[in-house]
C-alpha cells in the first residue's frame, strides 16, 4: 500500500453553518429583548400609577402611629402598599380642619382621602374610650385609595355588589343617615362610599365581595369588631340617652295629670266644705251620726288629695333626678362629639 493512499488529508474548517446559527441565536436573542423592553414599556404605560405609588411607598416613612393602624385594622401587604401610598398623616385641630372640613352639621370628619393628590389624612382622636376607631377611619380611607386605582370594569362589577348589601340593610337608621350624610357631601361618589363603608363596617357580605375585600385585608372582621367596639360607646349613650327622655316624657305627663287632678280635687272639696259649714251653722244636719259620716267624708277626700301631694312631689323629686342623669349624659355625648371631630368641612376630599 503506498504511502499516498494511507495518506490523511487536511482540510480547511468550513465554519459558515456555526456562523449561521450563532447570528440566529443573537437574531432571536435580539428580538426576544426587543419584545421584553417593549412588554416592559407597555406595562410601564399601563400601570404608571402603580409605579408612582411603588416609588412613594419606597420615599415614605410611616410614624409609629400609622404603623399600628395597619397592623391593627389587619391590613394585607396591598392594603399597607396603597396606605402608604397614600402617605397617610394623622393631625391634630385646627391644621386638620384646615385640611379635612365638613359643610354638614353633627357629623365628625375623622379622614379624608384627596383622589388629586392621593393622600391621605387623619385626625388624632385621643378619648380612650373611642379605641379602635382611628383604625376603622384608616381602613375606611385605604379602600378610598383602592377604589380610585379600581379599572372602570372593576368599579362597574363591584357596584351591583355593594348595592345589593345596601339594600339589605336599608332599615338601619344610622345606614341610613350615613349615605343621606354623603349624598350631600359627596354628590356622585355613592358607590365610591359604599365600598369603604360595607368594607369596614359590616360582617357576613357576599362571597364576591369578601374575596375582593381579601385583598386588603388578613382578616376583615378584625375591622370590624373594631367598629363594632367603638361604635357602641355612641349608641349606648345614645340609647340610655333615649329612654331617660322617654321616662321623662311619661313621668312628666303623670305629674301634669296628677296636678290637674289635685287642683280640680281640692277645689272641688273646698266648695263642699264651704256648704258643709253653711249647712252646719244653719243646723241642717238632723242627727250627730249624719254630721260626723259627712264631716269624715270631706277629711277622708282632704287626706287622700294630701297623698296624692306626696306623690306628686315624689315624682317631681325623681323628676329632677333623671333630669340631672340626662344632664351628665349629654355632657358626655357632648365629649364624645367633641371627640370625633364634629365640625364643619369643605367638599374637597372624600
Amino acid at each position: 500500500m503506498s504511502t499516498e493512499e494511507n495518506s490523511l488529508t487536511l482540510r480547511p474548517r468550513d465554519d459558515r453553518a456555526r456562523i449561521t446559527v450563532a447570528r440566529a441565536i443573537a437574531i432571536v436573542l435580539a428580538i426576544l429583548l426587543n419584545v421584553t423592553v417593549i412588554a416592559a414599556g407597555v406595562w410601564a404605560l399601563t400601570n404608571q400609577q402603580r409605579i408612582s405609588d411603588q416609588f412613594t411607598v419606597w420615599q415614605f416613612e410611616p410614624s409609629s402611629t400609622v404603623r399600628t393602624y395597619v397592623t391593627s385594622a389587619a391590613m394585607s401587604e396591598e392594603g399597607e402598599f396603597l396606605f402608604y401610598a397614600s402617605q397617610p398623616v394623622v393631625q391634630e385641630n385646627p391644621e386638620f380642619n384646615s385640611t379635612c372640613s365638613n359643610v354638614e352639621e353633627n357629623f365628625g370628619v375623622l379622614g379624608c382621602y384627596f383622589p388629586s393628590s392621593k393622600a391621605i389624612y387623619l385626625f388624632d382622636v385621643t378619648d380612650e374610650r373611642l379605641a379602635g376607631i382611628e383604625e376603622v377611619v384608616a381602613a375606611h380611607e385605604m379602600l378610598h385609595a383602592a377604589w380610585d386605582r379600581l379599572s372602570d370594569d372593576e368599579r362597574a362589577r363591584l357596584t351591583p355588589l355593594l348595592e345589593a348589601e345596601a339594600d339589605r340593610m336599608k332599615d338601619d337608621p344610622e345606614f341610613a343617615t350615613t349615605l343621606e350624610f354623603y349624598a350631600k357631601t359627596e354628590p356622585g361618589e355613592r358607590s365610591n362610599e359604599l365600598h369603604s363603608i360595607i368594607g369596614t363596617e359590616f360582617a357576613d357580605l357576599s362571597p364576591e365581595l369578601e374575596e375582593h375585600y381579601a385583598t386588603y385585608f388578613t382578616d376583615r372582621a378584625t375591622v370590624v369588631a373594631l367598629h363594632e367596639k367603638s361604635n357602641a360607646v355612641f349608641t349606648e349613650q345614645l340609647d340610655a340617652s333615649k329612654k331617660l327622655v322617654e321616662q321623662l316624657d311619661a313621668l312628666r305627663g303623670t305629674i301634669d295629670d296628677d296636678y290637674a287632678t289635685y287642683n280640680s280635687g281640692y277645689d272641688s272639696l273646698n266648695a263642699d266644705i264651704d256648704n258643709f259649714n253653711a249647712r252646719a251653722d244653719r243646723g241642717d244636719f238632723a242627727t250627730l251620726d249624719q254630721f260626723n259620716r259627712e264631716r269624715n267624708q270631706l277629711i277622708n277626700r282632704q287626706d287622700e288629695l294630701n297623698a296624692l301631694y306626696d306623690t306628686i312631689e315624689a315624682n317631681v323629686a325623681t323628676y329632677d333626678g333623671l333630669v340631672v342623669q340626662l344632664e351628665d349624659l349629654n355632657a358626655t355625648i357632648s365629649e364624645l362629639n367633641q371627640s370625633i371631630n364634629i365640625e364643619p368641612r369643605n367638599q374637597d376630599g372624600i
